[in-house]
């Protein structure tokens, strides 16, 4: 909904929108549109087949929308680029966008969003799960921190992208082909959980 707001708001379609003002600006390769990336930095995602207890490739998280594309109504087809989950992009490049939020909207000299818009969308609106818009503060990632950030889960990818602003460090896993518990009753699985742990441990304590 969100995605085809903007497009109704803007008259630019989405992809090229996030392209222009937030990607561009901050010189972060990705993007919404596979047609327009580079297949050969692709990487084939595996995702765990409770049956026959193997991994299975996804060859759909990298579907061509160009006959999508072609029929495209601003404000209706929005959902052919999956706004919530069908980004893009490399563990790097989701990093340097993470320290855009932690610097309340900027980074590199760039400022993208406004420092007011930008707290806006950390701050809690949801006390049950800890969500703003679409940034959450999660408590029990790091024993005693807060962290705010956003997580995902499609085709067998798990991520989560988390940071504390005011210690001013954070940390961005993605991984692929997982198979573990959710001890959570999240998308943040426990291997996720273990590697925010060991990765807080022996880098910044």
């Amino acid at each position: 909904m969100a995605g085809a707001i903007l497009e109704k708001y803007s008259g630019e379609r989405l992809d090229h929108y996030v392209r222009r003002h937030i990607l561009q600006p901050l010189s972060l390769y990705g993007g919404y549109n596979v047609d327009d990336l580079d297949s050969t930095r692709f990487v084939t995602l595996y995702a765990y087949n409770g049956n026959t207890k193997g991994f299975t490739a996804s060859p759909a998280a990298y579907r061509s929308r160009a006959e999508a594309l072609e029929d495209y109504q601003m404000g209706y087809s929005t959902p052919v680029f999956s706004p919530t989950g069908g980004m893009k992009m490399s563990a790097e490049d989701l990093a340097r966008y993470m320290i855009m939020h932690m610097n309340y909207g900027e980074a590199n000299g760039v400022r993208i969003l406004s420092q007011a818009s930008s707290r806006s969308m950390q701050r809690v609106r949801s006390p049950e799960s800890g969500y703003g818009m679409a940034l959450r503060t999660l408590d029990y990632l790091i024993p005693g921190k807060k962290l705010v950030g956003h997580e995902g889960i499609a085709y067998g990818l798990y991520s989560a992208m988390y940071f504390q602003p005011e210690e001013h460090f954070g940390i961005v896993v993605i991984t692929n082909g997982c198979r573990t518990g959710f001890s959570h009753g999240d998308v943040i699985n426990d291997f996720l959980f273990a590697m925010y742990d060991s990765v807080y441990r022996n880098l910044f304590r």
